[in-house]
């Protein structure tokens, strides 16, 4: 019998996933780095604040984030558990496509990404949004490795917990079925037809969001300081590194990137400012491993590694564990 040593590295992995995550959703759940204005709000009420709210789009995100067990809030301990394996495994997977796995390596970029505030603010604030995140990281993993069936599962769920999940988790289907069918194209095709399509569906996006009445001159922050321009040069710097970088529009995984940079900033013209930072939130992990896939392996590493420290170290200046702390 052969056994293969490869396949016992990435079993560690896994078995590092899940432990790390159990210990990340037990800390979380007891409150060591605080809760937010939402949880004391909304989800630490439980089956009462659920059954008001729970409809919709919204309907299984407020099921599972309010779930109470003999007057005990799972709710909490659950979504930061789902948070943190889906992270680690689109970071694993990332980091085995770009060939730079090393268990080391990947467990400190694993422990700093779930520390940063796409993840902790997801924890115990929007709560709701951090499982569309979920599902949406679980369904990018099975589309870049092309278990349609698990695609399925996942994308079905993640659209049933935040009102975000059709928009975000349909461009995710999108990109993917567009890759297949596309897949044999010159790279000039390609990137000609992925522009159009990309200009048409930011267009029609910005037209039906005041055709529906949801545009808003509102001012509002969900976070400590204004990122939307930060967000939108992200979005703008991964449509122009496309054009000379053929990998973008050659895998499913940085295509749906490319086609969110397109589109949300749709909802930025349309004034629906919050709504952006909080999209532009959800994608900003997607969006560091997928840059990273534009380096060598060596920058690559120290790419990841920096950056995620920079994350982090934002994450503690906006305040995000304040509560904790104080």
């Amino acid at each position: 019998m052969i056994i293969n040593l490869k396949n016992i590295k990435f079993n560690i992995s896994t078995i590092v996933i899940y432990f790390v995550s159990i210990i990340f959703s037990i800390i979380v759940g007891a409150g060591l780095y605080g809760y937010g204005v939402d949880f004391y709000g909304g989800y630490s009420k439980g089956f009462e604040w659920n059954k008001i709210n729970a409809t919709g789009f919204d309907y299984l995100g407020y099921k599972i984030a309010t779930l109470m067990v003999y007057q005990q809030h799972i709710g909490v301990y659950l979504v930061s558990f789902i948070l943190s394996v889906s992270s680690g495994f689109l970071i694993l997977e990332n980091i085995k496509f770009k060939q730079i796995y090393s268990l080391s390596f990947f467990l400190i970029v694993f422990l700093i990404a779930i520390h940063t505030w796409p993840i902790i603010m997801s924890t115990s604030n929007a709560m709701r949004q951090g499982l569309t995140m979920s599902f949406m990281f679980l369904t990018i993993i099975c589309g870049f490795k092309k278990n349609y069936i698990y695609m399925i599962i996942f994308s079905t769920l993640g659209i049933f917990m935040h009102i975000s999940g059709p928009f975000i988790i349909l461009i995710v289907i999108f990109a993917t079925i567009l890759n297949k069918l596309t897949i044999n194209f010159e790279y000039i095709n390609k990137t000609i037809l992925n522009f159009v399509i990309g200009f048409f569906l930011f267009f029609s996006c910005y037209f039906l969001l005041f055709k529906t009445g949801l545009a808003s001159d509102e001012n509002s922050r969900i976070i400590s300081g204004d990122f939307r321009w930060a967000f939108l040069i992200i979005s703008l710097t991964y449509l122009l590194f496309s054009l000379f970088f053929k990998s973008i529009l050659e895998n499913s995984f940085h295509l749906a990137i490319f086609y969110f940079s397109f589109i949300s900033p749709a909802f930025l013209l349309a004034g629906l400012n919050w709504q952006y930072e909080r999209l532009g939130m959800m994608m900003v992990i997607p969006y560091i491993l997928s840059y990273g896939h534009l380096f060598n392996n060596r920058s690559s590493k120290i790419y990841l590694i920096l950056t995620f420290i920079l994350l982090l170290l934002l994450t503690i200046y906006t305040g995000m564990y304040s509560i904790a702390l104080t």
